[in-house]
């Protein structure tokens, strides 16, 4: 059973022993540690784990670049920038061996020196939701990217060190945000929903699931066999839901949903951006859109419902996005103009969004907590454990028509 805890402080020991009244010093053997980045749309963060007995240690480091900025040419970036902006991600290994520049008085991140305290086994680049939209929108510039990544990472980690850089599926994304949340909890009756910035993740143990869903796979979990549902509707996270969603597209949202719309709408409600806001397709309850995936046809734009199993679990976390939002959102940035707002633009539209996303998912509010997780930390688990070895078949890269990007 693994125990999670962060870093608080490092201490360095020996360990002396008495052989025949001679006093010996006995280097200890290194912890392992895993590197891991979350390569998300909105950028790129490293973390370490450092594991130690039982206990996994997390060590947070810096966040620079989105992977998918120079392939989108978003934030101004273009693909000309795609060996820059691979750089500083493998140069964030080296900027974590001492402390961050200091915010508000603390450092942004405490120092941690991989490659002196502790056993390296595997590097990570794990991209998410914007990298699926740059793969499907250039799959020519996203090899290049990764074919820059690669090697870059291999090098400074060196050859003992098992490197893989590549963007995870929806299926493996939600598993490991399950992950996690479970974390040595021996308890595994509950969901998570995930809400990023390109995607959302629902996933939940589902024994009564068909396995011949391609949403539906066995994980191993300490040598118990685990049915797990896990489905990523892309377009679905908060900052790309203002484009994928209302119809007709707006820019950059419907005016009923415009920062501080209750100022200029005198009759203004809640439900009158919420009815802008389409989830699920016409004239149904429960097939939610998926804007952006493919389907098995090769179309782009399909749905998915949710198994009936859902409504079975008896517990729901939110993580992701959903830990940002605040009960007061929607007064402060729909009916006022509060300086309080985050991205004026998307403020009002963005908090009625989620509301309403867990409504159609039928989530009580009874039945939610919110738990602010990274699913690094359930990548790292799954690593050790190695709790993909009894799936019967590879999760669906969705969100190209050709299958997964190979390179």
């Amino acid at each position: 059973m693994i125990k999670i805890m962060n870093k608080i402080a490092l201490v360095a020991f020996g360990i002396l022993t008495l052989v025949s009244c001679k006093t010996t010093h006995v280097i200890p053997s290194q912890n392992a540690c895993y590197i891991m980045f979350d390569a998300g749309s909105s950028g790129t963060r490293l973390y370490i784990y450092e594991q130690s007995g039982s206990q996994l240690i997390k060590h947070l480091g810096p966040k620079v670049a989105a992977l998918a900025d120079p392939v989108r040419s978003n934030q101004g970036k273009i693909p000309a920038d795609i060996d820059a902006v691979t750089d500083e991600v493998v140069a964030t290994l080296d900027l974590i061996k001492t402390d961050g520049a200091l915010e508000n008085g603390m450092p942004k991140w405490q120092g941690f020196d991989w490659s002196s305290q502790c056993k390296v086994v595997s590097a990570k680049v794990y991209a998410t939701g914007g990298m699926r939209i740059s793969e499907q929108e250039n799959a020519t510039e996203s090899m290049l990217l990764w074919q820059s990544l690669q090697p870059k990472l291999a090098a400074k980690v060196g050859p003992k060190v098992i490197v893989d850089t590549r963007t995870i599926t929806g299926y493996e994304e939600g598993l490991f945000a399950w992950l996690s949340v479970k974390g040595d909890n021996p308890a595994s009756d509950f969901g998570i929903v995930e809400m990023g910035g390109a995607s959302s993740q629902v996933t939940f143990p589902c024994a009564d699931c068909d396995p011949t869903n391609d949403a539906v796979n066995t994980i191993n979990l300490d040598g118990k066999a685990l049915q797990i549902y896990s489905y990523s509707f892309l377009g679905l996270g908060q900052d790309e839901a203002p484009y994928a969603l209302p119809t007709p597209f707006v820019d950059p949202v419907p005016a009923n949903c415009a920062f501080g719309v209750a100022t200029t709408q005198t009759d203004w409600t809640e439900a009158k951006c919420a009815d802008d806001i389409l989830i699920t397709s016409a004239g149904s309850a429960t097939e939610i859109r998926d804007p952006y995936n493919y389907t098995a046809a090769g179309i782009k734009g399909s749905t998915n419902t949710l198994p009936t199993s859902q409504k079975n679990i008896p517990q729901w976390s939110l993580t992701g996005a959903f830990n940002y939002t605040k009960d007061t959102d929607i007064n402060n940035c729909c009916v006022n103009k509060s300086g309080l707002c985050y991205n004026p633009a998307t403020a009002c539209f963005t908090p009625i969004y989620l509301k309403k996303y867990l409504k159609t998912l039928n989530i009580l509010p009874e039945k939610r907590v919110k738990n602010d997780v990274s699913w690094t930390l359930g990548a790292v688990i799954c690593e050790i454990k190695n709790c993909l070895a009894d799936s019967v078949t590879d999760p669906v890269c969705r969100w190209t028509a050709t299958g997964c990007l190979s390179h």
